[in-house]
């Protein structure tokens, strides 16, 4: 596991009542990354369970329909056309984000 170390300690010592804005900022990031790691790992664990159970994606691809012929797609296919879409869409609403953050920045 990686090692994380903080400058600050993450339960204080002595509780004061204080006004400033860094002791709230500070649990919010905290929070913040746990909930990044939350998501990063449920992300992990379903990529895992594609990779290791074979004819999953397939299945769900076909539906039930028996008129329908049967599709036999391998990992490097549905990783083109599922995974690769999905981060390119992922990269494009990033930077839609990223130029309406700078123009509201600069214009206002």
């Amino acid at each position: 596991m990686a090692d994380m170390s903080l400058s600050k300690q993450v339960v204080p010592v002595i509780t004061t009542i204080s006004t400033t804005k860094t002791e709230g900022s500070t649990q919010s990031n905290l929070a913040y990354a746990v909930f990044v790691l939350f998501c990063f790992w449920v992300g992990t664990q379903i990529l895992s369970l594609m990779v290791h159970s074979p004819g999953v994606l397939e299945h769900l691809a076909q539906g039930n329909d028996a008129s329908r012929p049967h599709i036999e797609m391998g990992f490097a296919v549905s990783t083109v056309f599922g995974l690769v879409p999905f981060l390119a869409g992922c990269a494009v609403i990033g930077l839609i984000s990223l130029a309406l953050k700078f123009y509201q920045r600069h214009h206002f």
